[in-house]
C-alpha cells in the first residue's frame, strides 16, 4: 500500500505538469467568406499544415505585429529596394546612421512592443520583430552561459552590414554591454559577453 500512494502521487504530478505545459486554447466559431476559406485551404494544403494552424499563425502575426506596426509607423520594403537604399548612403554616413538607429530606434521599438527595455526583450525583438516580421535578416541566436552569439544574415550588401553592426553595438551599449561584430557583404555576427 505504501508503494501505491507515492506512485499515484507521481502520476498525478506528471499529469499536472503535462497540463501546465500545453498552451490553453479556446474554441471559437467563425464565419468566413467562401473565397477566404478557399484561399486558406489552398495555402494550408500547399504548406502541408492544417487550416487551423494557418489561421493561428496569421492571427498571432496580426496580434504580435500588424496591429502595432502601423501605430509605430513601420512600412514594408523589398530587399531589392533596401539594398539600393543602403548602396546610395555614403560609406562615411552609414555607420553613424546605424549607431543613431540603435541608440534611438532600438529602445523605442523594444519598449513599444514589449513594454520594457532589457536584454531578454532586446533578444526577443531581434528574433521576432526585425527578423520574423520585418524580415530584415535571418536571425540565429545561441548562448553558451557567458556569451550571446547573434547571426544576422541579410544579403543586402556591405553598407547594410556596417549599418546593422553599428546599430547592434549601440543598442547593446545602452544596456551596459559591449558587442563585438564581424561583417561580410551578406551577414553580421555579433558576440556579447554577459559575465
Amino acid at each position: 500500500m505504501e508503494i501505491g500512494v507515492p506512485l499515484v502521487q507521481g502520476v498525478s504530478q506528471l499529469a499536472s505538469a503535462k497540463r501546465r505545459s500545453k498552451p490553453k486554447s479556446t474554441t471559437r466559431t467563425l464565419r468566413l467568406e467562401s473565397n477566404l476559406d478557399e484561399g486558406l485551404s489552398s495555402l494550408a494544403e500547399k504548406d502541408g499544415i492544417s487550416v487551423n494552424l494557418l489561421i493561428n499563425k496569421a492571427l498571432t502575426r496580426y496580434v504580435e505585429w500588424d496591429a502595432n506596426s502601423e501605430k509605430f509607423g513601420l512600412v514594408s520594403v523589398s530587399k531589392r529596394l533596401l539594398r539600393s537604399l543602403f548602396d546610395y548612403v555614403p560609406d562615411e554616413k552609414v555607420r553613424p546612421l546605424g549607431a543613431m538607429s540603435g541608440r534611438e530606434g532600438g529602445p523605442e521599438l523594444v519598449n513599444f512592443f514589449y513594454k520594457k527595455f532589457d536584454l531578454d526583450s532586446l533578444l526577443k525583438a531581434f528574433e521576432n520583430l526585425t527578423s520574423r516580421y520585418m524580415n530584415n535578416f535571418k536571425f540565429e541566436h545561441s548562448f553558451d552561459g557567458k556569451t550571446h552569439t547573434l547571426v544576422m544574415k541579410h544579403d543586402t550588401g556591405l553598407n547594410a552590414s556596417a549599418y546593422y553592426a553599428e546599430s547592434v553595438k549601440a543598442v547593446f551599449a545602452l544596456l551596459g554591454l559591449k558587442a563585438k561584430t564581424t561583417e561580410t557583404e551578406a551577414q553580421v555576427v555579433a558576440t556579447v559577453s554577459v559575465d
